[in-house]
């Protein structure tokens, strides 16, 4: 309902049909039996996928969300009302369909298990140049091996993320209301979108003092580890800036809010926009973009030019502009 409700009709009810729910443990359990085959998570899967791919009906339908279904990737909340996609939930993909025959498939002509690293190290460099194909484990400063995102784009995804979680605020309250029954789903609900949030906006903040790894043999061509460019950061601050320290006073919509609690939202908002403050003012971060400085200080985001965004997107407009500063900027500049 959160992620995908205002682009799915079907998702906009407590009592979901049995067709999408079904459809939805199908793919859990394939998730689970791929473990039970051997195959560890692979977070770097929905990586591959271009956003604007995962708005297409067509293409949806034949990738689902990602390349694998190990990948943490659950829901397609980058499709947008009006496109017309109707499968919003992972699928077993062709990295699950390359990966199993890799690890299990006889080769005949072996042997030994050392006979087969021949044929099975020409399948890799097969594919090695191919992101469908890539593996990744979890990474905090790898944008592209993230849980739970989706996307080629991180500031992308995530702000079409945001703007279907603004189409569903509004709306919530009719979807979770059942007569005669309390706002506990209600509650639970905008719980859940509040995390929808905080998770999309922690996807883009792994782009700032970001780096790319990709897993290499020593005989492999390139290096294991690049920076993300200095416009993905910069983009990351503006995403910051509009998103998350603008007040988001639509995630404060009263309607919801004075049904499930008597108070709460401007300590709420505070810790949301303080979180997000110290995780860019993370040390580690700070070392990174001063490291990438060193060995290319033409083209690196500079730890100075971060910190000047951050402030801007905190201070600058409220000292340009004539009047008091409300009470939510105030909140967020005194954290």
């Amino acid at each position: 309902m959160v992620e995908t409700g205002a682009a799915n009709p079907a998702a906009r009810t407590l009592q979901i049909e049995e067709r999408l729910i079904g459809e939805t443990v199908r793919q859990v359990i394939a998730h689970e039996i791929g473990h039970a085959l051997g195959l560890p998570h692979n977070m770097g899967g929905s990586s591959a996928l271009p956003v604007d791919s995962l708005r297409s009906p067509s293409y949806t339908e034949r990738m689902g969300v990602s390349p694998s279904i190990m990948d943490y990737a659950r829901q397609n909340y980058i499709a947008q009302p009006g496109d017309g996609v109707t499968r919003f939930v992972r699928k077993i993909g062709p990295y699950d369909r390359y990966a199993i025959p890799w690890g299990y498939r006889a080769l005949p002509t072996a042997s030994t298990p050392e006979d087969e690293r021949p044929t099975l190290d020409r399948w890799i460099r097969e594919k090695a140049s191919d992101p469908i194909y890539r593996f990744a484990n979890g990474s905090a400063v790898d944008p592209s091996a993230q849980t739970e995102d989706i996307g080629d784009d991180p500031v992308r995804a995530s702000s079409f993320g945001m703007a279907n979680l603004k189409r569903v605020t509004p709306r919530l309250v009719e979807w979770t209301s059942t007569p005669g029954l309390d706002y506990t789903d209600l509650s639970e609900l905008y719980g859940e979108l509040v995390q929808s949030y905080n998770r999309y906006a922690g996807h883009v903040v792994t782009l700032v003092g970001g780096v790319y790894g990709r897993t290499k043999a020593s005989d492999e061509p390139g290096m294991v580890y690049q920076r993300v460019p200095a416009a993905k950061q910069r983009a990351a601050m503006k995403f910051f800036a509009d998103e998350v320290f603008t007040t988001p006073t639509w995630l404060v919509d009263e309607n919801i809010l004075r049904r499930i609690e008597n108070a709460g939202a401007l300590d709420r908002i505070r810790q949301i926009q303080a979180s997000f403050v110290n995780r860019l003012l993370d040390p580690a971060r700070m070392q990174r973009l001063t490291e990438a400085e060193a060995y290319a200080p033409r083209d690196a985001y500079r730890l100075p030019a971060m910190l000047e965004d951050l402030r801007a997107g905190i201070w600058t407009a409220d000292l340009a502009a004539a009047g008091p500063i409300d009470l939510w900027r105030r909140n967020l500049q005194r954290a």
